[in-house]
């Protein structure tokens, strides 16, 4: 996967997607998939704004229920059971721990009830076991640095994902399909017509510094918090600024991981899902890459998206709430690895607080010729993409077709059962140089490309060594981020497709070997005619 700038001037599209997160990956790739001669822009990086700011879960939104938003919890759980069919290499089962304490949001009846209703609109099966009560005794002689006000709790399942890498094999596909897609090209300003109508836009390549215009029967501006900059119209929505510290890896929870006892098969990996003792907010701690993932805060914003930072008040909240939660963690300050925010776009309504406001999606037209999606959750992009590809194909006077992606497996899905694959690749992985545990998450991360990442290794045997020990990414996977992935920043490559700068602090050593691996990787790469 290249960038080729150039294709942008060949003629007339059918659609302009402009943005390249989830939405607007999707919507690039199941346009292209129907038929439809598609061009995707992005002003920076694919998954460079919100996309790559999620708590990277693929779920249904349990505390969702508690504001009756049942229909957008339950087409939630039915696109999560589908994820984990079309992408387990994508997607990983995960089990969340859902302590009561005596101030809880909810107590131990409501949050039972919330449950069954969970499961149910689930189908929970097999790896998504339904929901289990666990006694105080039990949850706190597993996790004993639980506050001692614990009541007990509940394991219920959902599951999670690597969002950025999940964006990339969206683009990827929809690259595969004959989507022009080019990262790093902004839009100076929309065309229209003397109508009024939009007609495509004015790019500028970046990195090239040239301009093209794109001339497109329809355009969907998928920007999310930068969509009103380019619309115009900022009053029907409401900004949420989530933010996520990365703090060092969770005490071990065998009991737990699975539902059964301790020594047993250790399952899908153990999250929580905790309220905040001052507040009543919901935050999560989710295990990611060897690391564990605090948050998040789930705060109005008003300010300039694009000059998001984490502040000291949002850590300290963080903290101080996961310390009274589990004050045997004992987490400080200079623990925290790496920190990041996002904002997202909800639909305004009056007198709600940002918790309680609706993640329903819609489609606004501003404007003939213009499509805006507003709302909607990473778990059912896919979904919201193939309605706003309706509405485009019927603009198009195209016959009515059913989405494509539905039943369609991921890009890079591994062939046959999953459970066959996986040991396979991990034994390949080992044999080429790598750790167990890079092994296996460099399958889950590259799917059926991972034979890519062992050609390199054999080649260069040195580079199956860890970039640092904190995070099992290896070195030749720098290579690969630039050579075939699109990657042409050093954030493109470090935070994400390899979501280093987040999650481990490099010691001077081993910045100098990421330094020198990039450069070597871009002296290697000759750029093809465009």
């Amino acid at each position: 996967m290249h960038r080729q700038p150039r294709q942008l001037a060949d003629g007339r599209f059918d659609l302009l997607v402009i943005g390249g997160g989830i939405c607007g990956a999707w919507t690039a790739y199941e346009a292209a998939l129907r038929g439809l001669r598609v061009a995707l822009v992005e002003r920076d990086d694919w998954a460079a704004g919100t996309s790559s700011a999620s708590s990277k879960l693929i779920h249904g939104g349990l505390r969702y229920l508690e504001h009756g938003h049942l229909g957008l919890v339950a087409g939630a759980l039915r696109e999560r059971a589908r994820l984990l069919s079309l992408a387990p290499h994508r997607v990983q089962p995960l089990r969340f721990l859902l302590p009561v304490f005596p101030d809880s949001r909810a107590g131990r009846l409501s949050l039972a009830a919330g449950l069954i209703l969970y499961d149910r609109l689930g189908g929970t099966r097999g790896e998504l076991a339904r929901h289990r009560y666990l006694t105080r005794a039990r949850l706190g002689a597993c996790a004993p640095w639980l506050a001692p006000s614990l009541r007990g709790g509940f394991s219920y399942a959902d599951a999670g994902s690597d969002d950025a890498r999940f964006t990339l094999e969206i683009v990827a596909g929809a690259h595969a399909a004959g989507v022009v897609a080019v990262n790093h090209a902004s839009v100076d300003h929309l065309l229209r017509t003397r109508t009024g109508a939009v007609s495509g836009a004015l790019v500028v390549d970046q990195l090239q510094h040239r301009a093209y215009e794109i001339h497109a029967a329809l355009t969907v501006a998928a920007a999310g918090a930068w969509a009103g900059n380019l619309v115009g119209e900022r009053e029907r929505v409401r900004l949420s600024k989530g933010v996520h510290l990365v703090m060092p890896p969770l005490p071990a929870l065998p009991a737990l991981a699975s539902g059964g006892e301790p020594g047993g098969d250790p399952g899908p990996a153990t999250a929580l899902l905790l309220t905040a003792a001052s507040d009543r907010r919901v935050f999560f701690l989710i295990p990611w890459y060897g690391a564990t993932l605090l948050g998040t805060t789930d705060s109005a914003f008003q300010g300039d998206p694009g000059a998001l930072t984490v502040t000291d008040q949002e850590r300290d909240y963080l903290l101080s709430e996961a310390n009274r939660r589990c004050p045997g963690l004992g987490w400080r300050a200079d623990q925290v690895r790496g920190s990041f925010a996002g904002v997202r776009v909800l639909q305004a309504q009056a007198g709600r607080g940002i918790g309680a406001t609706t993640r329903e999606w819609r489609l606004d037209r501003p404007a003939p010729g213009l499509l805006v999606p507003v709302g909607g959750k990473f778990t059912s992009a896919r979904v919201e993409a193939s309605r706003t590809v309706d509405q485009v194909a019927a603009s198009l006077g195209r016959t009515r077709q059913e989405s494509v992606s539905a039943s369609k497996p991921f890009p890079w899905r591994p062939p046959g059962p999953w459970t066959l694959w996986l040991p396979a690749a991990v034994a390949a992985g080992i044999a080429a140089g790598l750790d167990p545990e890079v092994a296996r998450t460099a399958a889950c991360r590259y799917g059926i490309r991972i034979t890519e990442l062992h050609r390199r290794l054999r080649a260069t045997p040195g580079l199956g060594a860890r970039i640092t020990p904190a995070v099992p990414f290896c070195q030749a996977e720098i290579g690969l981020a630039v050579a075939e992935e699109m990657a042409v920043t050093d954030a493109d490559v470090l935070r994400r497709r390899i979501p280093l700068a987040i999650l481990a602090r490099l010691s001077q050593d081993e910045q100098r070997r990421v330094d020198a691996l990039l450069a070597a990787a871009r002296a290697e790469v000759v750029e093809k005619p465009t």
